[in-house]
């Protein structure tokens, strides 16, 4: 689940509301010797709302990863909304000046958004990238940012963003945080290969000016 889901400060009512509806809002699952955690990184972008379920959480994401760990998994992949971070994951909260600039049709000309903002705060990244450096996770991947990103830790762990399939972000760093992956509507292409090992692919949709005028008519109406 996203912000836009739960909120930016969930809680736990607007939790049970979405769980209700959709089922649970974090799990695992194997896939052909690879283990799949997704999370709902809402809270670890603000737990203040529900400390209880965050640190709930967060003791059973542990678990996952010693379990997968454990039961010798070709790949471990974390997936969640938020992005843990943009450039590097000692990223400092304030750290990043620079801002996104939004597309046509989405708020008054001139409208942006601090790039800072899309990210986990450091408080809650750190002991979570300290238990993905102990049980080697092979990837994270998130959304939320409205654009891609490709990006590493110090140890070579990928967080690799996803822009939607609809409104995109441009931020005034693209160039840097893409690594020449074109700004659009598309969808990424992820190969898992053997122990560890997996390339991914981003693609562009075909007409995919005609498929943004649709969704900025939805956004409209």
């Amino acid at each position: 689940c996203g912000n836009h889901d739960v909120g930016n400060r969930p809680t736990k009512e607007s939790i049970s509301h979405w769980t209700s509806a959709f089922g649970d809002d974090y799990l695992s699952f194997w896939a052909n010797g690879s283990f799949n955690i997704c999370l709902n990184s809402c809270l670890f972008s603000n737990p203040n709302g529900a400390q209880e379920l965050f640190d709930e959480q967060f003791a059973w994401m542990e678990e996952q990863l010693k379990y997968a760990t454990e039961n010798n998994a070709t790949h471990i992949f974390v997936y969640g909304h938020f992005p843990w971070f943009l450039k590097h994951e000692d990223e400092a909260d304030d750290e990043l000046v620079s801002y996104s600039a939004a597309p046509r049709g989405w708020g008054p000309p001139g409208s942006r958004f601090e790039d800072g903002y899309f990210t986990i705060p450091l408080a809650q990244r750190k002991p979570v990238m300290e238990l993905f450096k102990k049980y080697n996770v092979t990837a994270c991947f998130s959304g939320h940012f409205h654009q891609n990103v490709v990006t590493e830790t110090t140890w070579g762990m990928p967080m690799i963003v996803t822009g939607p399939l609809s409104m995109n972000l441009e931020s005034e760093i693209s160039h840097e945080l893409s690594r020449g992956e074109v700004n659009g509507i598309g969808m990424r292409i992820v190969d898992v290969g053997e122990m560890g090992e997996f390339t991914h692919k981003w693609i562009l949709l075909d007409d995919e000016e005609s498929l943004f005028d649709r969704a900025l008519g939805c956004y409209s109406n």
